[in-house]
């Protein structure tokens, strides 16, 4: 599907649901300057991002030993590749996730922030002159092992797949690519904060005093989205008792 210069994934409904777990500076930040922050792909912890598999990279080397391809090191291109990348990075589906809790909420502290995939389509036709712009949902792969049929190349769909270790993430990712030999780039894109978030929900491990302090700043800051508890939250609190 194509969205003027948005690019989205076919298998991604307009209606589905996305979810970014965040710490409670980070939602500070975002309730305060109203932007999204896009991640250089170079600065995040897992080393096999935007790397290709093994045997594409196989394939290469064996090329340009036999001289039929003139090529830098794999390795530098991929890093051309990461810093020209920028990434922002969601969650799929309603339902709570323990495990990005603990990761990416860091404390029981924490919030996710919900909107749509059509929400971020309509915001990311304002970020057009930032570079070429794909929602994508991730695909998991084993680097090391047999590959599904699909594109495996040095561009933005290098960043469409990560290791089968991480298919709990069921990750969706905004990615804008700028041309190669673009510089890294710090990455903050404006958003309609109304017309973008549809949910604020609170750890399922929080007490009360948190929730009403997201509350108050949710008003502080003239939120329309409501602030909810997660699902889990009854659930925990009656194991307690």
């Amino acid at each position: 599907m194509k969205e003027k210069s948005v690019f989205c994934d076919p298998d991604l409904g307009k209606s589905q649901i996305i979810n970014r777990y965040m710490d409670l500076p980070k939602f500070l930040d975002l309730l305060r300057t109203q932007e999204l922050h896009l991640e250089s792909a170079d600065r995040f912890e897992d080393m096999l991002e935007g790397t290709l598999p093994e045997s594409i990279r196989q394939s290469i080397l064996e090329l340009v030993e036999k001289k039929e391809l003139k090529s830098k090191p794999v390795e530098d291109l991929e890093y051309e590749n990461k810093i020209r990348t920028n990434i922002s990075c969601w969650t799929l589906g309603p339902d709570d996730n323990m495990a990005l809790w603990k990761i990416y909420g860091g404390s029981t502290q924490s919030v996710a922030i919900s909107t749509t995939i059509n929400h971020m389509i309509l915001s990311a036709f304002n970020w057009c002159g930032e570079g070429k712009i794909n929602i994508k949902k991730i695909h998991y792969i084993n680097h090391a092992g047999n590959l599904p049929d699909g594109v495996y190349a040095l561009d933005e769909h290098t960043f469409g797949l990560k290791h089968v270790a991480y298919s709990f993430e069921r990750e969706v990712r905004l990615i804008i690519t700028r041309p190669f030999g673009s510089p890294r780039k710090i990455m903050r894109l404006p958003i309609d904060i109304n017309n973008f978030l549809t949910k604020i929900i609170v750890s399922p491990e929080s007490g009360d005093w948190f929730f009403y302090l997201v509350v108050d700043l949710a008003k502080k800051y003239k939120i329309s989205a409501p602030v909810e508890y997660s699902e889990l939250k009854f659930l925990i609190d009656k194991a307690k008792k």
